[in-house]
């Protein structure tokens, strides 16, 4: 499958008014940004638990939760 299969653009793109093309840019920035917000997210999650069953520790990340 060639990667410009990914890349298509819409053909209507340059008959949508620059409000339509502007609200399908911000869409894409927004659902990027939530997905970066959510692999920060995943992270930490996988880092804390990490730490918090020693597997961190082994690794030889010196980190403590104050949690417990």
């Amino acid at each position: 499958m060639s990667i410009l299969a990914f890349r298509r653009r819409d053909p209507w793109w340059a008959m949508d008014g620059p409000a339509a093309r502007r609200a399908r840019r911000r869409k894409r920035i927004v659902s990027f940004l939530a997905f970066l917000v959510s692999l920060a997210a995943v992270s930490g999650a996988a880092l804390a638990w990490a730490v918090q069953l020693g597997l961190a520790e082994s690794l030889g990340i010196p980190l403590r939760l104050g949690l417990g």
